[in-house]
């Protein structure tokens, strides 16, 4: 979600304040078409003057046309993006079968981005005010049955809770600067903080900047830097008109980082396209390949990431623009083609629905573990209803908003929440072929909203602003695994209220192929008087569960923690609790003040935090946990900090795994292929380096490979790895 902004010097604020929910707002500019006036001075007509001036126009229309004709701009009527009356979904791309299929808006390869100059946004324009729909929900509120609300199990096995191994400083906010932009980069809140952990570093992003370090020491090796650096010489909305929601994942398979974030384009009102880097290499502070995507003609808020084999996956919850209109539209799926991008081939598309697919946010499953799905599985996105009744015709325009408890107590006729599990099939060939279909419905415990009538409800210490509980959506991960007895898992969590206190609802969904997916456990952790919210969950190859989330009270600052269990700890339990980084101050907010301020406009105070939070996996060793969360070292609005640590179960081994060494080479000349795509075991895996290079991590066995590459014949070939040892596949074309 775009971030609340700071005040800013008059001469900044050019922006205009605008919201999808928000109507009758003033908009800076709009209707503004200036009339030329012919002048009569002299009554003098110069027939050759005019006949100069339409040659002119005429060329310059020619060379508009040759342009649009010969770019690499998608030949869609979304290459302007904007959002004009009459405009919908219907005008973008191609449409194929259930799909609709988007070719890029541009894509480039960047400089190393050690070697590119710092941008600093604040000082090309102002960030726009913060805006957080309140997604449509409706719900039943009854009792929770699977409440853990003891210590009674950490009581027992407080020694088998990792406790933080290391933790160093993340990136901190404050008020933006743009005289001063050497000392502050990101101006607002929530930071979105998240991170992602690779072979040798760890890379963090919030709104507006990103750090590389290195992911033993916490060593900084490149940063903070702004998210808009990456995008130096892009052009087009990614470089001027980034406007947050930043994600960070790591490409296991391939050994590569993927970034994005949303942008505005220009005559937009609110951010339309997705931007997307993935390195050319597993060094961050490499080469990017980079790409501009158009996704609607409508507001895509809180896009989410999953890497898989055949793509990198995306949800989003779509929102009109029109003021005028109830905003709720619905949660949305995306998928951008891995094996082009990981090339920077520049005629990579996305595919999407062709409308949207729920009232509840959707999340893609994101891969961990050297095991990857079965061949040709689908992504599995996964939503919890909050007791959407899907039986009742929804209200003009989307699922209402979300009401209050209703006064009387359900009736037994009333269906139970679900966790909903969705399959996104996708074929690059053929379009037409994909597919997004309903996979599961898994019944889910009962539970009580968290701030059902406003989204600020946490408490925190010596203040009296609380903060934004974030209760209507799944928490980012979806984290999948597939473990070797062919068992594949997914962990989520939500916040619900429990024992009169934000709590944490985490389940876990298991299936074995050929069988669907059912529910493995489930609990809501609530052991105390103190308010859990903003989690992120993940497991290590034994089935470790580690959930890391913000604490707070009236009695306590915003505090960052983790609670765990093993594999072997009773099912629905989280069996203890440890402490990353205990805040010492509070945040508060201060609307702006007119008096002082003639150009703000005063808004109601919000208390944003968050917007999420991340727990990731080792690679390496696939047992280490990295949590990344943001706290207040002082009480204040915008200066929050964020902390990272890493911790492992002292039970966890790393798991049998070696590496497919490939060299591919030209046959007639041996010289090194560069960006040739690399398939094994019938899955897309990665692409060659530029000295022909790339190194497969797999499971001992015996694996078959494919090596492709446009300008050369494919080839086939197995080999096998053995435990603990690289193996050399060398590989002409």
């Amino acid at each position: 979600m775009k971030k609340k902004s700071t005040s800013q010097p008059a001469r900044h604020r050019l922006s205009t304040r605008r919201s999808p929910a928000v109507a009758g707002r003033k908009r800076l500019g709009e209707g503004g078409l200036r009339r030329a006036v012919a002048s009569r001075e002299g009554g003098f007509f110069n027939l050759r003057v005019l006949i100069g001036l339409l040659v002119v126009l005429t060329g310059i229309l020619l060379a508009l046309l040759s342009f649009g004709t010969l770019s690499n701009v998608s030949a869609q009527p979304n290459a302007g993006s904007t959002n004009l009356p009459g405009q919908d979904e219907e005008s973008l791309g191609q449409q194929a079968g259930q799909m609709r299929v988007i070719r890029a808006v541009h894509s480039d390869l960047s400089r190393p981005l050690r070697d590119q100059p710092v941008e600093w946004p604040q000082a090309r324009e102002e960030r726009e005010p913060h805006v957080n729909p309140k997604l449509p929900i409706k719900h039943h509120d009854r009792p929770d049955p699977v409440i853990q609300s003891s210590f009674s199990q950490q009581l027992m096995t407080t020694l088998a809770i990792p406790a933080p191994t290391r933790q160093w400083a993340g990136i901190a906010g404050g008020i933006c600067n743009p005289f001063n932009p050497g000392r502050i980069l990101t101006c607002g809140v929530p930071p979105d903080t998240n991170g992602a952990v690779g072979k040798t570093q760890y890379v963090e992003m919030v709104n507006d900047a990103l750090q590389v370090f290195d992911k033993l020491t916490g060593t900084s090796l490149l940063g903070p830097i702004s998210i808009a650096s990456i995008w130096t010489g892009f052009g087009g909305p990614c470089y001027t008109r980034g406007k947050g929601d930043p994600i960070v994942v790591y490409d296991r398979l391939a050994d590569r980082w993927v970034i994005s974030q949303f942008a505005q384009p220009a005559g937009a009102t609110e951010a339309q396209d997705e931007c997307i880097a993935v390195s050319q290499t597993g060094d961050a502070t490499g080469a990017w390949y980079r790409y501009d995507f158009h996704l609607t003609f409508r507001f895509p808020d809180y896009p989410k990431f999953g890497v898989w084999p055949d793509g990198y996956y995306m949800s989003a919850n779509i929102f009109r623009t029109d003021p005028l209109r109830d905003p709720a539209v619905g949660a949305k799926p995306f998928v951008f083609d891995r094996a082009k991008m990981l090339v920077g081939d520049p005629t990579a598309t996305l595919q999407t629905t062709k409308g949207v697919i729920s009232p509840d946010l959707l999340l893609p499953s994101d891969l961990d573990g050297v095991i990857p799905p079965p061949a040709g599985a689908p992504n599995f996105f996964v939503a919890v209803t909050i007791a959407t009744e899907e039986e009742e015709a929804p209200a003009p325009g989307g699922a209402r908003e979300n009401a209050p408890p209703p006064p009387a107590a359900p009736s037994a006729a009333t269906p139970p929440p679900l966790y909903k599990v969705w399959a996104y099939h996708v074929d690059w060939n053929h379009p037409k072929k994909s597919s997004f279909t309903l996979r599961a419905n898994v019944p889910a415990a009962d539970f009580t909203v968290l701030c059902p009538n406003t989204r600020e409800c946490v408490p925190q210490k010596g203040v009296p602003d609380p903060l934004d509980g974030e209760g209507d959506r799944l928490m980012f991960r979806n984290a999948y695994r597939r473990f070797p007895d062919g068992r594949e898992s997914l962990l989520n969590n939500f916040t619900v209220s429990a024992n009169s206190v934000a709590g944490i609802r985490w389940f876990e969904l298991r299936r074995r192929v050929p069988g669907n997916w059912s529910l493995r456990q489930q609990s809501t952790y609530a052991p105390d008087s103190t308010w859990r919210w903003m989690g992120s969950i993940a497991s290590d190859n034994q089935g470790n569960i580690a959930l890391g989330f913000s604490a707070s009270s009236e009695t306590i600052h915003p505090q960052i923690r983790y609670a765990s269990r093993l594999a072997t700890d009773p099912l629905n339990t989280l069996s203890g609790e440890r402490h990353l980084f205990d805040g010492t101050g509070s945040q508060i907010d201060r609307p702006c003040d007119p008096d002082k301020d003639p150009e703000c406009e005063p808004e109601p105070p919000t208390y944003r935090w968050g917007d999420y939070s991340d727990m990731t996996v080792d690679p390496e060793d696939d047992c280490t946990f990295y949590y990344t969360n943001e706290y207040y070292e002082k009480t204040s609005e915008f200066y929050w900090k964020t902390r990272i640590g890493y911790f492992k179960f002292a039970q966890c081994t790393p798991p049998p795994k070696g590496t497919g060494a490939f060299v591919v080479t030209a046959c007639n000349g041996g010289a090194p292929i560069h960006n040739a795509s690399v398939s094994i075991d019938n899955r897309p895996y990665g692409a060659t380096l530029s000295n022909g290079s790339y190194d497969a991590v797999l499971t001992p066995d015996q694996h078959s490979y494919t090596v492709s590459h446009p300008g050369f014949a494919m080839k086939r070939g197995t080999f096998t790895i053995i435990n603990g040892q690289s193996t050399p596949v060398e590989v002409c074309l």
